[in-house]
């Protein structure tokens, strides 16, 4: 089973999951941090995760992150794509981005009430932990201010 975590996306992607609370590609009403209803544990061959974890509090990361491990089976892997704190930090300090710009992708577009950032991280750190929880990194990219990370469970 491979599932594909989203807020708000505007398209579903074929052979997976779509777990979207705004867009309800898949007609599940989810909740993210709890996936028990839809997938059982070390079930999953795939978790793609975008842009998920800057939209729910920073005490609720780890533990997510925590659960979404425990659903990967044996093999399984785990893509999480995020803004990088440390990359936005940097192109506000050189001035890449304007204080407007800084703010909207720290905080968010406030365009919807989901739109709200609500925590934010590095590759770094969340390299750190997914280590820290047996998963060994397979990638790390930065793309602009944008990170993602791939990890596989041994």
């Amino acid at each position: 089973m491979k599932v594909r975590i989203t807020v708000g996306a505007e398209e579903k992607l074929n052979g997976y999951i779509n777990l979207d609370p705004i867009s309800k590609f898949d007609s599940l009403d989810a909740d993210l941090r709890n996936l028990d209803g839809i997938v059982e544990d070390a079930e999953c061959s795939e978790i793609i995760a975008e842009e998920v974890i800057d939209f729910v509090g920073r005490q609720e990361v780890y533990p997510i992150l925590d659960h979404w491990i425990s659903k990967l089976r044996h093999d399984g892997k785990i893509f999480l794509s995020f803004y990088d704190t440390r990359q936005i930090a940097k192109a506000f300090f050189r001035g890449k981005i304007n204080l407007d710009e800084f703010n909207m992708i720290v905080h968010g577009t406030f365009s919807a009430s989901w739109d709200i950032r609500l925590s934010h991280t590095t590759v770094e750190e969340l390299s750190t932990f997914l280590e820290s929880r047996g998963l060994v990194i397979t990638k790390k990219t930065l793309d602009g201010l944008k990170a993602t990370i791939g990890a596989i469970r041994p």
